[in-house]
């Protein structure tokens, strides 16, 4: 890797910023050095972030780069300087910052559209009872114990990967690989069911908690979403072609607040379709995961379960939206998503922590957002070529408008 002054400033002033704000970069595999330099110096004040900013937005257009890079260069020097902005106490209305973050316009959800939702996710759960007690007993009935948690997540990244190079052929690193770390439930801090920490070197951790919300019906789409050819797929080939082999900086980080993230989350949901047919996924889950399939629905059921378990992230971008720009409080929230009678009272408080977290409260946005942008371009099963596009190329979420 080749390091201008420029590439080496614009990681800098990144890496700077996540001092003031803890978790800001998810993660950042780029000359130790810098990181080094970092970690030893003293927190850099705002107001010479500013200027740091600055003169990076200024010096972007005589670098040399083709137009495509300069754009998307343009877009990430915009969301550093937002950051900025806010550290630096300047008001900007949250609609804009999310645009300025993000590259895509933050829009509240039809009401109408949830209900209509609800109501289709009522025909696909079936039963009797209210959709509340059907929930519940689903989750009781899926719900897979700890001790097989770190077994089955392995046969599903297993599955997910060998489908993934059948598809897409010779396209995986040759030294990639991913860690399984077990995680304690900790119910101070926001819970994440899976996490993916990508480690540069084309190396990914994913964190499991085997005690939160691991249903056998998940299985498939988690390992996808998060390995192959999710998070890990992505990270590790733009890795070797745009940082390694094309000598862009920008790709060895990724910015939370950023146009990134809303592609990755995209990618990454819509990962187990690129693979699988909704039949296809639900004969895999019973075959592999359902530790007792007499007691379970049947696989035309199933499917239309799998249809609509993608779309449920609409309901949490509703409740995100009012939360963040209508300024509902805390007990107008909970009432709010207890009504839709989807989601368990530990789910909900989970979402509201992410909600009131600095870094995370408008990354809830990304997975309906990206998801949407994908399926709005490529449809609900997007070609071999436009999804390798995707995990390959720089792209922003304007390109997919």
């Amino acid at each position: 890797m080749k390091l201008s002054e420029f590439g080496r400033d614009f990681l800098l002033l990144a890496l700077r910023i996540d001092k003031h704000k803890i978790g800001y970069v998810d993660f950042y595999f780029g000359p130790k050095k810098l990181r080094k330099i970092v970690d030893r110096e003293s927190v850099v004040s705002p107001k010479k972030l500013l200027t740091e900013c600055k003169i990076l937005q200024k010096n972007l257009f005589v670098q040399g780069y083709d137009k495509a890079r300069v754009n998307y260069l343009e877009k990430f020097l915009l969301t550093l300087r937002t950051s900025i902005d806010l550290l630096n106490d300047v008001e900007v209305p949250i609609k804009q910052q999310f645009l300025r973050f993000y590259d895509v316009a933050l829009e509240p959800v039809d009401e109408s559209e949830l209900y209509e939702l609800k109501t289709i996710i009522e025909n696909a759960y079936g039963g009797s009872g209210s959709l509340e007690e059907k929930m519940n007993e689903l989750r009781l009935r899926r719900t897979v114990p700890s001790s097989k948690v770190l077994i089955l997540y392995k046969k599903a990244l297993k599955i997910v990967k060998l489908r993934t190079k059948e598809i897409f052929k010779d396209f995986l690193p040759k030294k990639e690989k991913i860690f399984i770390n077990l995680v304690k439930d900790d119910n101070d801090k926001i819970k994440w069911a899976n996490y993916n920490w990508y480690l540069g070197n084309f190396h990914s951790r994913i964190d499991i908690n085997p005690d939160f919300n691991m249903y056998w019906t998940t299985f498939l789409a988690a390992a996808a979403h998060e390995g192959y050819p999710g998070h890990h797929t992505e990270f590790s080939v733009k890795e070797w072609k745009l940082y390694l082999e094309s000598n862009q900086f920008e790709h060895s980080l990724l910015l939370l607040n950023s146009p990134k993230l809303i592609i990755s989350e995209g990618i990454a949901e819509m990962a187990v379709n690129m693979l699988f047919s909704y039949q296809e996924q639900a004969e895999i889950g019973l075959r592999n995961f359902c530790l007792d399939p007499l007691k379970e629905d049947s696989p035309e059921v199933l499917i239309m379960q799998n249809k609509v378990r993608g779309k449920i992230h609409l309901f949490w971008h509703s409740l995100a939206y009012y939360a963040l720009i209508d300024k509902w409080d805390e007990k107008k929230l909970i009432q709010y998503a207890t009504d839709f009678e989807i989601f368990s009272q530990n789910d909900i408080k989970n979402q509201l922590k992410k909600i009131n977290n600095s870094v995370h409260s408008s990354t809830i946005f990304s997975y309906n957002l990206g998801r949407n942008l994908i399926i709005d371009k490529y449809g609900v099963y997007p070609s071999i070529k436009n999804f390798k596009n995707l995990l390959l190329k720089p792209v922003l979420p304007s390109d997919l408008l």
